[in-house]
């Protein structure tokens, strides 16, 4: 009997070191708030395996999502995946594909077929009070990567704002000649609205 309660104990210690440590969204946006976040970190979020969607907050951005900006037609699909990540961590998260046409219907920019694993796609992280953040690379040798910033409207929930802040870095001439005159895939720090559908 001993023999049976000792096996038993030892089962129970070793599943809980391999327990889900479960965090929320809500936490881990709370933790970059902190004044002292670039210091100290977040001591007592650090044994987080999955940064769990628990409110939902993501299901808002999910379907396909269409709108125009400067002489261009954006359609925009979004998804949301559960425990997603090849890290220690896992996390709820939004991926984004897209195309862009031009005026006159040419494709100037298509990722809808790009796998989770290929460059080109939104990709989320997290929230920022209502707003969600996602990085998005179209080109790093031109610079065209950084932040896209999504938010449904607090009066239409069929209607999203979509914003791109370009990142600072610097660009690879050899590889991108024309960056004087290289037009980024999304236009920058202009603010397009985009409608369910």
């Amino acid at each position: 009997m001993k023999n049976k309660i000792y096996i038993f104990t030892l089962l129970l210690m070793v599943l809980s070191l391999k327990a889900q440590v479960i965090g929320t969204l809500e936490q881990l946006e709370e933790c970059t708030n902190r004044p002292n976040h670039d210091e100290e970190g977040c001591p007592d979020l650090e044994n987080i395996t999955y940064v769990k969607d628990t409110n939902n907050r993501l299901d808002q951005f999910v379907g396909i999502w269409k709108g125009s900006f400067g002489g261009k037609q954006y359609e925009v699909h979004f998804e949301k995946k559960l425990q997603y990540g090849e890290e220690d961590i896992k996390w709820d998260r939004i991926f984004g594909r897209m195309i862009i046409k031009d005026s006159n219907g040419n494709i100037i920019y298509n990722s809808l077929q790009k796998t989770l694993s290929d460059t080109g796609l939104l990709r989320g992280g997290n929230f920022q009070g209502s707003v969600y953040v996602l990085d998005f690379i179209a080109n790093i040798y031109c610079n065209d990567s950084g932040a896209i910033f999504i938010e449904v409207s607090k009066n239409n929930p069929n209607q999203m704002y979509m914003l791109f802040d370009r990142d600072q870095k610097t660009y690879n001439p050899d590889k991108c000649p024309n960056f004087t005159t290289y037009v980024t895939v999304i236009p920058r720090n202009n603010k397009i609205t985009l409608t369910r559908q």
